[in-house]
């Protein structure tokens, strides 16, 4: 289980990393065209380029906002990288010190990451279908999904903590 949970870090952290976040499939009748956002994009909309506005974030769940739902996904990307690695190096100290504090400590940041993963792809796949989905202009329609770099951490991110639980569960 060692092994599925480092792998399964390396995933989230490497899908924060790809450069598609979203993508926004636009048809129109000449063909098909494919926009992708990366994170870091995201990111710097929200903190700004030299991190200018770290003080001024607000996490709110108003579907209303885009604004809002973009620094939410943000924080939750964000709080998903580290709450997979911290996660990692405990399970990989619970495999050298294997005393029963260390699973207690394991299975709470492995249920705490599971938790944040679910947020994160409720708030990624809601901002995605709150604000861009299906917009018709000039004959041409356009529909916002998450891309493979949500998908991997999104996934990698509840797997992990999913596989952290039952590591620290069996005997």
């Amino acid at each position: 289980m060692g092994l599925c949970v480092l792998a399964l870090c390396a995933m989230a952290v490497a899908g924060l990393c790809v450069d598609e976040w979203t993508v926004v499939k636009i048809e129109t009748a000449i063909g098909d065209n494919d926009l992708s956002t990366s994170f870091g994009e995201f990111s710097d909309s929200v903190l700004g380029e030299d991190g200018e506005n770290r003080d001024d974030i607000e996490i709110s769940f108003d579907k209303d906002d885009p604004a809002a739902m973009r620094t939410t996904m943000v924080v939750f990307g964000y709080i998903s990288g580290i709450a997979i690695c911290a996660l990692a190096v405990l399970y990989l100290l619970k495999m050298v010190l294997n005393f029963g504090i260390m699973r207690v400590l394991v299975g709470l940041c492995g249920i705490a990451t599971l938790a944040v993963g679910a947020v994160l792809t409720g708030v990624t796949a809601s901002y995605c279908a709150e604000f861009v989905g299906n917009v018709q202009f000039m004959g041409a329609s356009s529909e916002m999904m998450m891309g493979v770099g949500a998908y991997l951490t999104c996934i990698g991110t509840m797997a992990g903590g999913i596989a952290a639980v039952v590591g620290v569960a069996r005997k």
